[in-house]
């Protein structure tokens, strides 16, 4: 089993739209931190696997069904967890959740990109290291 980061989030003022619930942009924003935070759990921060592994994870696709509005003032509590794994990319599965129910559930797919041999300034898909997937399925 993968590892899953909890964390809560406290909806701010400047969190709203003038609906008064979250702009969803926000959600990709704390989904993007969720996937910062797994990493730092699984002792591979991101900044250090560039350093060491020469690679990074892109974001190449997300989505997300809004279930239930949230609003300033509120909290929530978003899981994450790699849903699943391909050899060069992964599927990150988001869930925000307040008082047991599911408010929101989104997914990024995510490619390890690494420098493209003919041009340094663009990125080609690479094998994910199998010590990333590792640290993931040990903690």
């Amino acid at each position: 089993m993968s590892i899953v980061s909890k964390h809560t989030v406290a909806v701010g003022w400047g969190d709203c739209d003038p609906a008064g619930i979250v702009f969803y942009p926000n959600y990709f924003a704390w989904f993007d931190a969720a996937t910062h935070l797994m990493f730092r759990m699984a002792g591979m921060p991101l900044d250090a696997v560039e350093r060491r592994f020469g690679v990074w994870f892109p974001l190449a696709e997300a989505t997300a069904r809004f279930l239930r509005p949230s609003r300033y003032g509120q909290t929530i509590e978003f899981q994450t967890a790699v849903e699943i794994w391909h050899e060069k990319r992964m599927t990150m599965l988001h869930q925000g959740y307040r008082d047991g129910d599911l408010l929101i559930e989104g997914r990024e797919i995510r490619f390890c990109g690494g420098p493209h041999p003919d041009d340094p300034e663009r990125l080609r898909s690479v094998p994910i290291p199998r010590e990333i997937i590792e640290a993931f399925k040990e903690c």
